[in-house]
């Protein structure tokens, strides 16, 4: 504990999570909001973004022309659709659909990423039920926020992360150019952070339960 105390208070900290379930369709995940505002309040804003995979049970076919035409009402016409893949693309988003099916089900999967930082994941989520098919089931939902470190305010990061994690749950790997782990928010969300650090500035992200992008 005394090793993970000390990458912690170093911000050596980083936590992916291997495996982790997702949240599921509509539970709370205000630990993760909270720091999200704290992040974007005390750093430089990266992106953010969040991932939603739902079954449906009508044909590949049928899904994809309804998840084609609500693109079209989000954001109109300009989008691009080829077989099964779906993508709206501007200065500050990228929405990707992808569409398949199974022995049993259409699967679908929904990717927003996000570069403005007005925006948070909660209200990305809004804008993904206005495009996903309200019939869905088995939906997850994945967030992330990734920001660029400010020294003098890393310590409000550091204490934002110690009041809303789990230390009992903690565990920290070191990695070449920072560390990654996991661990549980006090609501009970599994998360997902990684530190880095490049020439260009220390960078902080964290997902829940795991972060889909690279990074």
């Amino acid at each position: 504990m005394k090793n993970v105390m000390k990458l912690m208070f170093v911000l050596s900290l980083s936590l992916l999570i291997i495996g982790a379930v997702p949240i599921r369709s509509e539970s709370n995940s205000d630990n993760f909001d909270f720091m999200e505002t704290e992040f974007i309040k005390n750093s430089d804003f990266i992106q953010n973004g969040i991932k939603v995979e739902y079954s449906i049970g009508q044909p590949v076919n049928k899904e994809f022309s309804l998840l084609k035409e609500n693109f079209k009402k989000s954001f109109g016409q300009d989008i691009e659709a080829n077989e099964n893949i779906i993508v709206y693309k501007d200065l500050i988003k990228e929405i990707k659909v992808v569409v398949w099916s199974n022995d049993e089900d259409t699967k679908v999967q929904i990717t927003y990423i996000n570069n403005d930082k007005n925006a948070n994941t909660f209200q990305l989520k809004q804008e993904l039920k206005q495009i996903q098919n309200i019939a869905a089931k088995n939906i997850k939902y994945f967030n992330f926020i990734k920001v660029k470190i400010i020294e003098d305010q890393k310590q409000n990061l550091l204490d934002t992360l110690k009041n809303n994690i789990d230390m009992k749950t903690l565990e920290v790997l070191n990695i070449h150019n920072g560390s990654v782990g996991k661990a549980e928010l006090y609501d009970g969300n599994k998360i997902n952070m990684g530190f880095t650090k490049y020439d260009t500035g220390e960078y902080l992200i964290i997902g829940t339960p795991v972060i889909f992008v690279t990074y």
